[in-house]
């Protein structure tokens, strides 16, 4: 499918690029600075704002959870005190989804597990996204596409493959989607970023494709609709220098801002692929050729 709607959005060829900002947890466990962010990134032009949510029981081995996390960006003594203070009741959740939707944006999020893709579903959540780490969790992708609801799947640390059985899989479920290029390095390095993949994923699945980028800077991302990106996922930070794991490889909201009116104005320059004389032509044409 080359277009669908999220929410009230057009999403596909031939429309404005639907630009997320993932706020994921740059949050910092902090309800009020969840809102702020919000609100700054509906200031920046954004079509939607995307959270992530966890049980973290569930999504981690108590191994894991059990291990001493002395780190410079840890919230807790130990790997799950870390995660809880990171994540939200699902009641928070809701709330801002409820905050998002009186302000006008689109409110999704990744879930990590099926209870927390259950959840989002119980809150009608109008998309839900599948995290590159969750490509080839088929309990989570099964769950997902019994929603109805259309599908957002990064690609990063996949093999083509693995991209082949999930996307197999939505295709029997006749799951509406998109599939973004990503690299799973944060902060992504330039030579690591390929969007020339963009255009092949393209012609390989004949579905909505997208950039989700971890790269520093605006540039990058707002390029890649030049190559065919119909969806433009950014990490967002209200201060890169935040304790944290991710602010290092967001955008502040100054960066994000230019970033969308870059891939705006980029989108505009691409204009019609058909080569004829413009009318703004005219004038220099009749007094250079004569006619």
């Amino acid at each position: 499918m080359s277009e669908f709607y999220i929410g009230n959005r057009l999403v596909g060829d031939n429309h404005p690029a639907f630009i997320i900002a993932e706020i994921g947890n740059n949050h910092n466990g902090d309800f009020e600075m969840a809102k702020v962010m919000i609100d700054k990134a509906i200031e920046c032009g954004v079509d939607a704002v995307k959270f992530q949510v966890k049980n973290i029981e569930k999504c981690f081995s108590k191994d894991l959870l059990d291990m001493p996390y002395d780190h410079h960006n840890s919230f807790g003594k130990t790997y799950r005190e870390h995660k809880e203070h990171l994540e939200f009741s699902h009641q928070q959740y809701a709330d801002l989804k409820k905050y998002s939707d009186e302000k006008g944006i689109i409110f999704f999020a990744t879930p990590f597990d099926v209870d927390s893709f259950e959840f989002l579903k119980n809150i009608d959540a109008p998309a839900h996204k599948i995290s590159s780490f969750h490509v080839t969790d088929n309990d989570l992708v099964h769950a997902v596409c019994t929603a109805g609801k259309p599908i957002i799947m990064s690609t990063g640390m996949s093999s083509i493959e693995e991209i082949d059985a999930a996307c197999e899989y939505m295709n029997k479920c006749n799951s509406t989607y998109a599939i973004l290029q990503c690299t799973s390095s944060y902060p992504t390095d330039d030579e690591d970023v390929h969007l020339s993949v963009i255009p092949e994923l393209k012609k390989r699945y004949k579905v909505v494709v997208g950039y989700s980028g971890h790269e520093r800077g605006i540039s990058i991302a707002a390029s890649s609709v030049l190559l065919g990106a119909s969806v433009i996922e950014k990490h967002f930070t209200l201060d890169r220098t935040l304790k944290g794991p991710d602010h290092a490889a967001s955008l502040e909201p100054k960066g994000f801002k230019l970033m969308v009116e870059r891939a705006r104005l980029l989108e505009k320059a691409l204009g019609n692929p058909e080569k004829v004389v413009l009318e703004s032509e005219l004038k220099n044409r009749k007094k250079n050729r004569g006619y």
